[in-house]
């Protein structure tokens, strides 16, 4: 690192708090403008993208059950079942929020999984105990009824069921405690979903000016807030997140900024005769 012509992160906030640490003492200084280069990665727009396509209509009668009998917006989830993910935010301000409840349902995503309920068991256990907790929630708030699981194992599958939903004015949220970057919301915006998300991390970086809601969340009351707000003016938050996406988040954009760093660092001097120090962790 210390003698590399550029050093490159996914946000700003991962410059800072990654590289701040100790570790990195006398190699690199998180405060050098010259030596970083903030680069995000991007969106495969041939798959994640508002442009109709012939398999959508096969996804919703094979894969939404429920959700192709509904005209309702809907509340989605597609994230891994990991504590730090924050599902159960999510979940818990759904059943918190009878305002949320008169205007969408709510659909989480879980890869392999095709009707929790019974199928609970083929998951590791640390997804279980998510599970469980969720599913806990779900039937003492008796709302069984208002909340669908989606069995979705591949990208194109999940960009349909985005466009699908979207159509229907429909709200993606990624509710983690920490998320260093937040590559599911924007693709989710590129699919012409409003996206609410959490303002700790990437996202916030990602979502400004209103180009997405931010939430915190470790306050359920804000993640239905945020949740109402989003659904309430849905064009607004959509269509500024798509168009979020299409300025900065896409993977030509992430090869362009990647040839420019290139270039400056192929015309700096080099320093001859450096060689590569021993590497010792002991201390």
């Amino acid at each position: 690192m210390e003698r590399a012509s550029a050093i490159v992160t996914s946000t700003g906030q991962e410059r800072f708090e990654q590289y701040s640490p100790a570790l990195y003492a006398g190699a690199v200084n998180v405060t050098d403008d010259a030596r970083f280069a903030v680069i995000p990665p991007g969106v495969n727009t041939r798959v994640f993208n508002t442009e109709a396509k012939k398999g959508d209509e096969e996804v919703r009668d094979r894969l939404l059950g429920g959700v192709a009998a509904s005209e309702q917006p809907y509340v989605i989830v597609s994230s891994r079942l990991d504590v730090k993910k924050n599902i159960a935010g999510v979940v818990n301000a759904f059943v918190s929020s009878r305002a949320i409840q008169d205007h969408a349902r709510l659909a989480v995503v879980i890869r392999g999984v095709e009707d929790p309920y019974t199928d609970i068991s083929v998951l590791p256990e640390s997804e279980r105990e998510v599970l469980r907790s969720i599913l806990e929630t779900i039937e003492g708030a008796q709302l069984r009824n208002r909340i669908d699981f989606l069995d979705i194992r591949s990208q194109q599958d999940l960009a349909s069921a985005y466009r699908i939903l979207a159509r229907r004015r429909s709200v993606f949220a990624l509710t983690s405690f920490y998320e260093p970057f937040g590559l599911a919301p924007i693709e989710a915006a590129a699919c012409g979903l409003a996206v609410v998300a959490t303002r700790n991390g990437g996202p916030s970086e990602i979502f400004v000016d209103e180009a997405g809601v931010l939430v915190d969340p470790t306050d359920i009351e804000d993640i239905a807030r945020g949740l109402l707000e989003a659904l309430e003016d849905y064009e607004l938050y959509a269509a500024r997140g798509r168009g979020r996406v299409a300025d900065k988040y896409t993977w030509r954009a992430t090869a362009a900024s990647y040839l420019e760093m290139i270039k400056r660092g192929a015309g700096q001097a080099q320093q001859p005769g450096l060689s590569v120090p021993e590497l010792d962790c002991s201390e």
